[in-house]
Parts: structure tokens; sequence; C-alpha cells
């Protein structure tokens, strides 16, 4: 995947759904957001234990997966299963110290974003 790039469909549609789920505070700029890692996230400070952390998580990709599909009208890339994606969703969100790039890069990999198409993936 390319960098974090504000010309890059699945930074910016990662940024603004976490934005819209209210996991990064709305004054966060794009710029600064891929360095952002998981346990910065909201979901991540308001679990108590590690168990409710991955309930957390997958109720949180789940959460993701409709935005893309619903309203930014993603598709799941050929091959794609939508468990696969959202499990690959969850497992990224777990990684402590992975960013929001790491998470872009997971949803690029399982998503058609808008103006994508299979040939230009």
């Amino acid at each position: 995947m390319a960098p974090w790039s504000a010309n890059h469909r699945a930074c910016t549609t990662t940024w603004t759904t976490l934005r819209v789920l209210a996991q990064i505070p709305l004054n966060l700029p794009f710029s600064r957001a891929g360095t952002v890692t998981m346990k910065e996230l909201t979901f991540w400070n308001q679990a108590g234990t590690p168990d409710l952390r991955r309930v957390q998580a997958s109720a949180l990709a789940a959460q993701m997966d409709n935005v893309f599909r619903l309203v930014r009208r993603a598709q799941f890339e050929p091959g794609v299963e939508p468990a696969q994606a959202v499990s690959a969703i969850a497992n990224t969100l777990l990684g402590a110290d992975n960013t929001l790039a790491d998470l872009a890069e997971v949803n690029d990999a399982n998503y058609l974003f808008w103006g994508e198409d299979v040939a230009s993936a």
C-alpha cells in the first residue's frame, strides 16, 4: 500500500470512519493521524480487561465494515469473505502498537473503496 496519504481512499476512509465512530478526536488532522496507535483509540481505553477489549474490537470492526459498505459503498476485494474482512480489522485493532496507517493497509487489502476497481487495486 502507498504511505499514509490524503490521496489514498483506504487512508481517508479509515480516518473519517474512526472520527464518525468517536474513536479519534474530531480535531485530529489527517496528516498526523497515520501514526496514532490502536491503544490511543477510545475503545482501547474504555476496556477494563483483555476479554472486554476483544469484544469491543469485534464490535468496532463490525461497525467499520457497515460504514465502509453501507455508507461509503465499498465492496469486498475479489475472494474476500465478509467475516474475513471484519476479523482482519478486529485483529489489527487488538495490536496495541498498530497504527492507523496499518489499519488502512488492512482495509485496503479487503475492500474496494469508492473510485477503485479490480483493475486499479
